[in-house]
């Protein structure tokens, strides 16, 4: 008898559906739990503190452009003053307000003023225009950095998702396995040295047991923490440990980082800026030619109707004592940022065929454990019903748990190989 309830639990044990999460969060009164699927938990990653700072930075990006583009249009303002005054000998406003001129023994003692003006540079060695373009190739910079923010994201998010799942898996697997055992050995008909090995089999299940809810409380705090949750937060994930094979094509796939990549996008918008931070240098003893004009109003009474009007073109010339260092400092810039680009193709090359290989590892490893373990599965199911001794039946099931779980992890390292590889790529794969 204690040997057919025992078949009966194990084979119950054995049915190897996926459990929930056993380790909960500790729920507040009125707080309902959430259920978290893959697609869920991607859509929740666009709230990342370092994707929403990526994001502000595009902002910011975008605004400078816009005051780089400003910069083409004149300088057009009007300005006002109404000034009290008490002349002991001529004096002059400050230039601020004109530098108007005030004379002892005025009708009046107030001046009233109002002006309006433009300045506008016709020619200045093309600083304006080098100006708005630095400030485009820092925008498509920015692009490319939030979308490289946004691959990191969604790396950090499949992988905590997964390994939570596998966690659940594990706990549920283990906790199955340690009512196995105990029923094991709570069999009355087992010898001296039977019972010694069950009750050290015993420990050793409780204790696998209690290492898999540890790890099942760390996987669900890392979850919540990859998804800026509070981390007293009650949910779930639902989801299968599912995966087929990919076609991994390391040449193409090297092709399309190089392309793809927004880490080397964003260091070629890098060398630009800093090829147009030699022109701008270069544009430093080039002369400005500027056209300004006034009209301006000026009189001690209302109306005010005297009038004086100027249109000015003018040139400056600059002497700039620092220019030859300036080019140096720049053009020494431009030649460290074509290194960096270099040595980045090369970290990008050995990241795809570091992932591709991993991901072809796992590839045909995975299908080998599965057989294997629905081999072995097989013949436990077909012996279950046949007499053997307990501790027997308990090493054959540890035999087809371990297998098992061989299974889940490959078919997760899989599951993050491919997610890996399609990072080291910047696209997603196609089956």
């Amino acid at each position: 008898m204690p040997n057919r309830l025992l078949a009966a639990s194990l084979c119950l044990v054995l049915a190897g559906a996926p459990v929930a999460a056993r380790a909960q969060a500790p729920e507040r009164p009125g707080r309902i739990e959430r259920v978290y699927t893959i697609e869920e938990t991607l859509r929740l990653m666009r709230n990342d503190p370092k994707l929403q700072s990526a994001e502000q930075d595009v902002i910011i990006a975008g605004a400078r452009v816009t005051e780089a583009r400003l910069r083409f249009l004149p300088d057009i303002g009007l300005q006002a003053s109404a000034t009290k005054f008490d002349a002991r000998y001529p004096f002059a406003l400050s230039p601020e307000f004109r530098s108007l001129l005030l004379f002892p023994g005025a009708s009046s003692e107030n001046i009233y003023s109002g002006r309006a003006y433009f300045n506008m540079p016709l020619y200045e060695g093309r600083r304006t225009l080098n100006t708005l373009r630095l400030a485009q190739a820092s925008q498509k910079q920015a692009l490319s950095d939030r979308d490289s923010v946004r691959l990191d994201v969604a790396l950090r998010a499949k992988e905590a998702f997964y390994r939570l799942l596998l966690a659940q898996e594990r706990d549920g697997a283990f906790e199955r396995h340690l009512k196995s055992v105990e029923a094991a050995a709570a069999a009355g008909d087992l010898g001296p040295w039977e019972r010694v090995e069950s009750e050290a089999a015993l420990g050793a299940a409780r204790s696998r047991a209690a290492e898999a809810r540890h790890a099942l409380d760390s996987a669900r705090l890392q979850f919540l923490n990859t998804l800026s949750l509070e981390l007293d937060t009650p949910f779930r994930v639902q989801g299968d440990l599912a995966t087929r094979p990919v076609k991994a094509e390391v040449e193409k796939a090297v092709i399309w980082a190089m392309e793809l990549r927004p880490e080397l996008q964003s260091q070629t918008y890098r060398v630009q800026m800093d090829a147009i931070g030699v022109n701008l240098a270069i544009g430093r003893r080039n002369p400005t030619v500027y056209l300004a004009g006034d009209y301006e109003l000026t009189a001690q009474r209302f109306p005010l109707k005297n009038n004086n009007w100027d249109v000015t073109l003018g040139i400056k010339v600059p002497f700039a004592y620092d220019f030859w260092s300036q080019i140096k400092q720049k053009r020494a810039e431009q030649r460290q940022g074509e290194l960096t680009r270099a040595e980045l193709q090369d970290r990008v090359r050995l990241e795809v065929r570091q992932a591709a290989e991993t991901l072809r590892w796992w590839q045909d490893e995975w299908p080998r454990r599965e057989s294997q373990w629905k081999r072995v599965q097989a013949l436990y199911d077909d012996a279950a019903g046949k007499p053997g001794a307990p501790l027997s039946r308990l090493r054959a099931r540890e035999g087809v748990l371990e297998l098992r779980l061989a299974h889940l992890s490959a078919v997760t390292e899989h599951i993050l190989a491919r997610a890996r590889f399609e990072r080291a790529v910047g696209r997603e794969i196609p089956q």
